[in-house]
């Protein structure tokens, strides 16, 4: 038997559209996902690489602008001192110049700067004593009584080893604390931390009430000792975009006061160009090329960003007018459509980008929300609901409770139906979880 077969080729032309990924095309979208910050350092590097690029960095302006308005407003005084800067002592400082004032041997000295050195800046110890006495060569009992040593500085709690012991050693110098309060979270923390308060009442043949008393006074405890020695870093967000109103009518612009703009060197382009070598007249043509690609790509950043803004404004205007209303559903899609571009291309929009209200500034992405059903009863206000809306109702439930009766996740889920919203137990419970809210159980009161 054999097999035949027969391959017939053909020419034929077939037209296809296909989009090519140019330098420049990536560099106008990954222009576009830039933050304020990033954009400048961009724009930075590309100004070291192309002598005819000048950048006026956002940040400068804006420092400039509110250097005046302190200067105009505090003419009345001239303290110079007000001026410098003061560093702050850190904690490790601050148990140093406690330690050199201690009658300790030079060995006991040495166990304690490195116990010190050991610290977390939350002021924990991170290292067992079994591996410091390792380290040092010496016995573990002695590496455990100068701890004992450094446990009794200030601040209180310092150099615990977990959470229990740190509010124990608060506890012990404190004599404000309730009479079991040292005994109770000593024997039973995870049970007095997970709200199992009746085993631990019969145990100490007290009141639930006297429970409550003891966890009022523990949050009245730091649990980070070394936070008042953390230098908070500031951070300043520069927003992209402004909204004004005037009169009924918002108005959305760019925030170019802020924002790193550039500038063509004509003088330094003219200085060369004089210049009537080819290799010269080369390098200026590619330069010139380079700065107008990024006027475009800057340029395209801002159209881009100003059409995603007023779109979002324009659906989320009642909202604007008014901050009380709530937000409507908004998805990245439906803006996306709107303004004629990729749903990508919103996202890239939308993330780390800021605008400036009268109410503050917020992140662009904030005010898209995913839309919960309604019953529809035929109303106008059958429809969608944010889950925007849906938190703060949940929020504003809890801090309207009973703390004695607390609200369940069901019971909440009862109450939003009430506003004809249809929602189930777990879905509460993932906003309750989003809010940082715990359990009914967790938040019941036994006053």
């Amino acid at each position: 038997m054999r097999l035949e077969s027969s391959f017939v080729q053909k020419q034929a032309q077939k037209q296809t559209m296909k989009l090519a990924m140019t330098q420049q095309l990536s560099q106008s979208i990954a222009m576009l996902q830039f933050t304020a910050a990033d954009l400048t350092a961009f724009l930075e590097e590309k100004a070291l690489e192309n002598p005819l690029i000048e950048v006026t960095s956002g940040a400068d302006i804006a420092t400039d602008y509110s250097y005046k308005k302190r200067k105009n407003t505090a003419q009345a005084g001239n303290d110079f001192l007000e001026q410098v800067v003061s560093r702050s002592e850190t904690l490790s400082e601050h148990l140093q110049d406690q330690i050199m004032l201690l009658d300790l041997s030079q060995t006991e000295k040495k166990i304690a700067l490195y116990l010190i050195e050991s610290l977390s800046p939350s002021g924990y110890l991170t290292i067992d004593l079994k591996t410091v006495a390792h380290n040092l060569k010496r016995e573990e009992t002695e590496i455990f009584q100068v701890l004992q040593v450094l446990q009794s500085l200030e601040p209180a709690g310092v150099a615990a080893r977990n959470l229990q012991e740190c509010i124990l050693l608060q506890i012990d110098r404190s004599s404000d604390a309730p009479y079991i309060a040292y005994d109770l979270l000593n024997e039973y923390f995870e049970d007095f931390a997970n709200k199992k308060w009746k085993n631990i009442a019969k145990a100490f043949d007290v009141e639930l009430s006297d429970i409550q008393e003891v966890a009022d006074y523990v949050r009245t405890l730091q649990p980070k000792p070394g936070s008042e020695f953390e230098t908070e870093t500031v951070q300043y967000v520069v927003p992209d975009l402004i909204l004004q109103q005037e009169g009924r009518e918002l108005i959305v612009s760019i925030a170019k006061n802020f924002l790193p703009q550039i500038r063509f060197q004509e003088q330094y382009y003219k200085q060369l160009n004089d210049n009537n070598e080819k290799e010269v007249s080369e390098f200026l043509k590619q330069k010139t090329g380079e700065y107008d690609w990024l006027k475009k790509g800057m340029e395209q950043r801002e159209d881009t960003l100003e059409r995603v803004g007023k779109a979002i404004v324009r659906h989320q205007q009642d909202h604007f007018t008014d901050s009380q209303k709530p937000l409507i559903p908004l998805t990245l899609k439906e803006i996306a459509e709107e303004i004629g571009v990729h749903e990508s291309t919103v996202s890239r929009a939308v993330n780390g980008k800021y605008l400036e209200t009268a109410n503050g500034v917020f992140e662009l992405k904030s005010f898209f929300s995913s839309a919960l059903p309604k019953k529809n009863d035929d109303s106008e206000d059958a429809g969608g609901v944010s889950s925007t809306s849906i938190k703060e109702w949940i929020n504003e439930y809890i801090e309207q409770e009973d703390k004695k009766k607390p609200l369940s996740d069901q019971k909440i889920v009862e109450l939003l139906e009430g506003k004809n919203i249809e929602i189930s137990r777990r879905a509460v419970a993932k906003y309750r979880l989003e809010l940082s809210i715990p359990s009914s159980s967790k938040r019941k009161r036994f006053d």
